[in-house]
């Protein structure tokens, strides 16, 4: 059973474009609001997209990155932060961490597209 587990996991993390379209389609059904869904498989992928490009990452470099990712987050919600201090003097911590997590998912698919194209060829070549 645990092992069950270790491989479904592993399988969303080496194609989280699964998990998204899984996420999408479950919400679609359950509250038939396209934008919901969509929002909806955002947040729950874009984990699996972290994981994702750290593990390729870690693959094509032979290294981790996950702190420098993690550092990425640490640094775009202070950004983030900093601007609606600026602009409000008030800032709401829950809005800027949804404006991070969004982001990242746009990144870090793009990443993972990008990177999965260049391990194939080095794999490839090699």
């Amino acid at each position: 059973m645990r092992d069950y587990i270790y491989y479904t996991i592993a399988l969303f993390i080496a194609f989280p474009f699964i998990i998204t379209f899984l996420a999408y389609g479950i919400t679609k059904l359950r509250k038939q609001h396209t934008w919901k869904a969509v929002h909806n498989a955002v947040q729950w992928s874009t984990i699996f997209f972290i994981l994702g490009v750290g593990v390729l990452l870690q693959l094509l470099f032979e290294r981790s990155f996950f702190g420098w990712i993690i550092l990425l987050f640490l640094i775009s919600l202070t950004g983030i932060l900093i601007h609606q201090y600026q602009k409000q003097s008030d800032i709401e911590i829950s809005k800027a961490i949804k404006i991070v997590w969004r982001s990242a998912f746009l990144l870090f698919s793009s990443a993972y597209l990008v990177l999965s194209l260049v391990y194939i060829i080095k794999e490839v070549l090699s």
